[in-house]
């Protein structure tokens, strides 16, 4: 056990609902008030002995059957949990990390029971230096040998600040401020946190790539754990195997697992490594998304240009001349209704353009949200299939390394090969003996890898302008949307239009308007099915919004399909109207305000 004053600290974590985070802070603080956490009753003449060394506590002490309670910020310690939930409520921070539960210790030596008041001095100084605006309620312990104070601390401060604490700042806060407290008050602070941090001397990104080379080249050089792990060790590494593997260099401060060196250095990855490495490069492709459609394909309209300067009359000889003083070329210019022409063409060439995507995304139904919703999907697809070819070129980075290693002398080694430049002959050398490693540690030859890499960067290329020019198709598409310039069908809706759960919504929170309503909604050449939306005033997390439910009703007027917005969130209720669209066949839609089948009945 470490020499001097010891700490610890924990989070307490709840749900996202005001209930669970109270129950979670009032447990751990019925826990630090409990009586039998007394051991020793402390053996003070009165209580006012002690509230006297508390001069700087600035809340109310109490004893509890030997057991002193203190705080801050805490109004009454019989509601503390209450006051605490209050300042998450105003804030509106319930979930995640409620509180943290903490212990501070002093050696045995000095833990004799009339520290108690000093100790809870030092608690309250830490927590005005560490966290000034957050309620804490505290209380020392006795029923050890080492005498002990326990805290809570609410993450949310009254200045609406959350806590976010990690390794460093025990390091570097916590604990050099637990130490400076703890020699102030007459405790022994702890040595260990003394010791000065040993710095490596070589950068972490260095020494990294360091360790990725030996571990590939132990890769390359044998077949199974057990002989990767000696050749390691061969290289002078000092390795641990358990769940984790660790590896340690001789002048590295500690030991680092290989999971801290990427995904193709952890356990599991190295075991894969060894077993598939001569197995054959799996390529991966990249399909066919983007409309690819230049607007200059649309309208072939060349306005005329000025007339030769033999033709011009007069004034457009005059006219031109001016041009030309001014610098300008009158051949290349345009009298006004020319370019008027031109601006005309121009917004002919866009217009054509942009109805030609919707038709085309829309599979010739010349519906916006259609087209809208299936460039989306496209993008969705696009993206997964670069992240699979991402995650392919990653999974092959040691082969992809020793050939980008094998190129820089391959220019060279050519040279000593095919025209005997003999001070290339190092070059041809150092060739030859990687491109002998990647046959036999891989099974692999160089334009093998060579022709890999250049697919499967293409390939990547070609994914990323695929999705630039969808996302360019679909800013092109809002846009005409935005100015108004698609001629509107005031009858015939999409089926995301006729549901209208994106506008309930924007009418929520734009204008308070939580309204009520039941709609039919019927599609053009589909008899089978009529869908009932109800939307309705729901709150979610305590705040007030539009809940939509859709029912897909059959020909004998039973519900045979029902999604609901509050199951999920915005995005995927979306894509479930969009698959319910594209299962039923569903355009061209017309609202109802009754189911028109049993009126026609």
């Amino acid at each position: 056990m470490a020499q001097g004053i010891v700490a610890k600290i924990w989070n307490i974590t709840a749900g996202s609902n005001t209930r669970s985070a109270s129950a979670q802070i009032g447990s751990s603080i019925e826990y630090i008030e409990n009586p039998e956490k007394v051991g020793v009753v402390l053996d003070i003449a009165n209580v006012n002995q002690l509230t006297n060394q508390l001069t700087y506590v600035t809340d109310e002490v109490k004893t509890v059957d030997g057991l002193y309670i203190g705080g801050r910020h805490i109004v009454d310690f019989h509601n503390a949990t209450n006051e605490m939930m209050q300042v998450k409520e105003f804030y509106g921070k319930l979930d995640g990390r409620v509180a943290m539960h903490g212990i501070i210790s002093l050696s045995s030596e000095e833990s004799n029971p009339d520290n108690a008041g000093k100790l809870m001095l030092l608690l309250n100084d830490f927590m005005e230096k560490l966290f000034p605006e957050h309620q804490v309620v505290y209380a020392v312990h006795t029923n050890t040998e080492n005498l002990h104070i326990h805290f809570v601390v609410n993450t949310v401060g009254l200045d609406g600040k959350k806590i976010h604490m990690d390794r460093s700042f025990m390091k570097k806060v916590f604990e050099p401020a637990l130490n400076q407290l703890a020699a102030q008050y007459g405790f022994t602070p702890n040595e260990k946190w003394r010791k000065e941090v040993v710095e490596d001397k070589i950068p972490m990104a260095k020494r990294k790539v360091l360790l990725r080379k030996l571990i590939d080249h132990a890769i390359e050089q044998t077949d199974d754990v057990a002989a990767f792990i000696a050749y390691l060790r061969a290289d002078g590494l000092e390795v641990n195997v358990g769940k984790n593997i660790s590896v340690e260099m001789d002048d590295m401060v500690k030991a680092m697992r290989t999971s801290q060196l990427g995904e193709n250095y952890t356990a599991k990855a190295i075991v894969r490594r060894l077993a598939t490495k001569m197995d054959p490069l799996i390529w991966k492709g990249v399909g066919e998304h983007s409309h690819y459609l230049s607007p200059k394909e649309m309208v072939n309209f060349t306005p005329s240009k000025m007339k030769k300067y033999r033709d011009m009359t007069k004034d457009e000889k005059k006219k031109a001349l001016h041009l030309i003083r001014l610098g300008r070329n009158p051949w290349e210019e345009n009298y006004i209704d020319n370019w008027q022409i031109q601006r005309m063409t121009r917004e002919l060439n866009e217009t054509a353009y942009v109805y030609e995507l919707v038709h085309f995304y829309s599979n010739g139904r010349d519906d916006v949200e259609t087209a809208k919703q299936e460039i989306l999907r496209r993008k969705q697809q696009l993206s997964e299939e670069m992240k699979a070819l991402r995650e392919n070129i990653k999974r092959y980075q040691p082969i992809i390394n020793l050939y980008e290693e094998i190129k820089k002398h391959m220019v060279k080694a050519y040279l000593f090969d095919s025209y005997g430049k003999t001070e290339y002959v190092a070059d041809f050398i150092k060739y030859r003996e990687l491109a002998d490693t990647l046959l036999v540690s891989y099974g692999k030859t160089v334009e093998e890898v060579a022709g890999f890499i250049a697919d499967q960067r293409g390939q990547l290329a070609y994914a990323k302008a695929q999705a630039s020019e969808l996302s360019a198709q679909y800013r092109d598409i809002l846009r005409f949307s935005r100015e108004g310039r698609f001629a509107e069908k005031s009858d015939i809706l999409s089926f995301i239009e006729a549901v209208g759960h994106k506008e309930a919504l924007r009418q929520a929170k734009e204008y308070n308007i939580f309204a009520s309503e039941i709609r039919y909604i019927t599609a053009k050449y589909v008899d089978d099915v009529i869908i009932r939306v109800m939307t309705m005033p729901e709150t979610v997390n305590g705040k007030p919004t539009i809940a939509t439910k859709i029912e897909v009703i059959g020909g004998k007027d039973e519900v045979i399909r029902t999604i609901e917005s509050k199951d999920m969130d915005e995005k995927a209720f979306g894509k479930e109207i969009y698959a319910l669209a594209e299962e039923y066949g569903l355009r061209e839609c017309s609202i109802h305000k009754t189911n028109v089948r049993k009126k026609s009945k």
